[in-house]
């Protein structure tokens, strides 16, 4: 059974539409590849879980700024109703990165990087 939790405005949702939430926003953003961590990634999450994100941004395009990565985060607090972390990959703290490595779950890719095995 797929867990659910509470939203801020009292509706539920699934991890899985959690998931696709994010994904369809980062399809819109310069955002090559995404990954949960964290409690929603390990199936422990609480209605008071933040949603834990790892992302590589698109930085062949227009420059990603502080202020790209702070819209970033207001949106998806916004869509999720609930408080988020949003982190860069590679900017991890050293002492969490096994952890984070071990738990993450990839939830987005971007098409044109996604290999083929034609």
């Amino acid at each position: 059974m797929e867990a659910t939790v509470t939203k801020k405005h009292g509706k539920k949702r699934s991890t899985a539409v959690i998931k696709k939430i994010i994904a369809d926003y980062f399809a819109t953003q310069p955002v090559i590849k995404a990954w949960l961590f964290g409690s929603f990634a390990r199936g422990e999450q609480t209605s008071k879980s933040d949603v834990d994100i790892l992302f590589v941004p698109d930085r062949s395009g227009k420059p990603f700024t502080l202020f790209t990565m702070g819209g970033m985060y207001m949106d998806l607090n916004r869509l999720l109703g609930r408080d988020i972390d949003l982190v860069e990959d590679g900017s991890l703290h050293p002492a969490v990165v096994d952890s984070v490595e071990h738990d993450k779950i990839l939830i987005y890719e971007r098409e044109s990087t996604r290999q083929t095995t034609d």
